[in-house]
């Protein structure tokens, strides 16, 4: 084998246990939090040696806030392809986004998918804070939000052109979204006749309502 070729090994290798660090994160913080999780079970998660943590990220801390970042702009990019699909339609309609942004995210807390768990963890990181929120705070509007707001402008041109009052609506949409996100096992003991299919419908219906609401204002 050539140098050149034992390098590209090694570069594959190094970067095949960066990539299980980081599943190896997302499953055990998720399931026992930052705290509660040690280095040791993360490698043990992730089939490395204990060096590796700091070799690739310098550190626990480290690792947690990449695994976050890297849940963060998969759960943005999937949404920026739901906006840009919906506004490519011929007609789009404010029904249509948002349903389409919703029902995936309710759909995943029904079946209990991963990213509901990494979502709920993201939700705890607010409450007992372990990274800066203000790159990541940054990176939703920028990168999220603003495309959001202004496909909703398009759609319902009375909503307001300040930036900040349009961010106020797309914030108070992805309240009422994250609301079942926390509280979902409640919504089946307080409503155990409420499909999941009419919980969409629901939310639909009270989103679009506010948002034609506020825009006729």
């Amino acid at each position: 084998m050539s140098k050149k070729d034992q390098k590209t090994g090694n570069f594959r290798v190094s970067e095949e246990v960066h990539d299980r660090l980081l599943d190896a994160a997302e499953k055990l913080f998720c399931q026992k939090g930052f705290h509660a999780t040690s280095v040791r079970e993360l490698t043990t998660e992730a089939n490395c040696n204990i060096a590796a943590v700091n070799y690739h990220f310098g550190g626990k801390e480290n690792l947690y806030r990449e695994m976050f970042r890297r849940q963060f702009q998969f759960m943005i990019n999937g949404h920026l392809e739901t906006i840009q699909n919906v506004m490519q339609e011929p007609e789009p309609t404010v029904e249509k986004l948002i349903r389409a942004l919703i029902a995936p995210a309710i759909g995943r807390i029904v079946q209990d998918e991963a990213n509901s768990k990494v979502l709920r963890m993201m939700v705890r990181e607010v409450l007992d804070r372990q990274i800066d929120p203000e790159p990541i705070c940054k990176e939703i509007k920028g990168q999220f939000f603003d495309h959001l707001g202004q496909a909703l402008k398009q759609i319902v041109p009375g909503l307001p052109d300040d930036p900040e009052q349009l961010t106020l609506v797309v914030c108070s949409i992805d309240g009422v979204v994250l609301h079942p996100f926390l509280f979902y096992e409640m919504y089946t003991i307080m409503m155990p006749g409420v499909s999941p299919e009419q919980l969409i419908d629901h939310m639909e219906r009270f989103i679009v309502s506010a948002i034609r609401g506020y825009a006729a204002q």
